[in-house]
């Protein structure tokens, strides 16, 4: 793989904040190398909003960056991916929102000085 990202699986969760600690060690700990294995993404970039959700929930944006399209919605059809969707939402369905969205077509344009 070249490490060139043409797609991100782009996923939005806002955590409570009882749960946080626990979500976001289990995230790096568990799922997200999980993630990793089954959807062959090149790699993931987790942001942390520095504000918080109007209702003082957290909110984090994880990157997951795909050579091609095509890796992207192999992950979403996988039967594996739907085990993890189904694991996931047993442990923190509860205590997250999720919003998820596919982003293509980069374009980076640097500053002009």
């Amino acid at each position: 793989m070249s490490g060139r990202a043409s797609a991100v699986y782009r996923v939005t969760v806002e955590v409570a904040p009882e749960a946080e600690k626990a979500w976001a060690q289990w995230m790096v700990e568990e799922h997200v190398p999980a993630v990793l294995r089954v959807g062959r993404f090149l790699g993931v970039t987790r942001w942390k909003d520095q504000a918080r959700a109007a209702d003082g929930w957290a909110r984090y944006v994880l990157h997951y960056r795909a050579e091609a399209l095509a890796v992207v919605d192999a992950y979403q059809r996988s039967t594996e991916t739907a085990g993890l969707r189904d694991d996931y939402l047993a442990r923190f369905g509860k205590v997250t929102r999720l919003e998820r969205s596919v982003l293509v077509e980069p374009t980076f344009i640097g500053s002009q000085s």
